[in-house]
């Protein structure tokens, strides 16, 4: 079947409606099983395995939360469905350690490879953290007008200025007077900075998109992404 409008519109349009929502997912059942099955690196089936039904489950998630201005839907899907099923083996990974932790080792099944496996899992779960925290905050920073690929280029190259933009992101964001304005206006309230951190308004000036950058990363509560590097890990 063609359809008119790309999958992103699809996913938006189908979004509260159980039926349509159904139907698409159904159409994806063997996309699900594809990510699912190179995560757990065998072959897995539908009413067997629970890494399906948590696909299934996380796909519908990613519908519910997607946002178009995150790019691909299938790439934002891909990274839901991972981070599930590694929460999934962490989950297990635990429960086997207490198996083993309560004297029963050989009822926990728990193998060097097991081991082994679980390392990569968390790996693994702190990169795609990574990626879809980027995506989260390159969408956000869309809506200022901002490219994240150019924080790399305007970060500072003075450490202890970078640390004073910082500083005044900090203070922005403790300041609810100031924050608001921002936010309302989109614009640094530069008098009012100036006023309470004697900051001279020309530095300010040029430090306008990496300081807006500094209080966007706090307010999202970023943990992986390092904006005084642009993020060039």
């Amino acid at each position: 079947m063609l359809y008119s409008q790309s999958l992103e519109n699809r996913v938006i349009e189908v979004r509260g409606d159980n039926f349509k929502s159904s139907k698409l997912i159904s159409e994806f059942m063997p996309f699900i099983a594809s990510v699912a099955q190179k995560r757990a690196g065998r072959f897995l089936e539908f009413g067997v395995d629970e890494e399906l039904s948590i696909g299934l489950s996380a796909f519908k998630e990613a519908m519910d939360s997607y946002d178009i201005k995150r790019g691909k839907f299938l790439s934002f899907a891909r990274l839901v469905i991972n981070m599930r099923l590694i929460d999934f083996y962490r989950k297990q990974s635990k429960q086997r350690t207490f198996s083993m932790n309560s004297g029963n080792p050989s009822a926990a099944g728990f193998t060097d490879e097991d081991a082994g496996a679980i390392a990569q899992y968390e790996i693994d779960e702190e990169k795609e953290k990574r990626i879809l925290e980027i995506i989260e905050y390159r969408a956000e920073l869309e809506k200022w007008g901002i490219n994240f690929e150019e924080l790399a280029e305007i970060s500072p190259s003075s450490e202890s200025l970078r640390e004073e933009y910082k500083e005044v992101a900090r203070t922005i964001v403790r300041n609810n007077g100031i924050l608001k304005t921002l936010l309302e206006t989109k614009r640094l309230p530069l008098k009012e900075i100036e006023d309470i951190m004697w900051v001279h308004r020309k530095k300010l000036e040029r430090g306008r998109i990496y300081i807006i950058a500094m209080v966007l990363a706090i307010l999202n509560s970023l943990s992986y992404v390092d904006i005084s590097r642009g993020d060039k890990r």
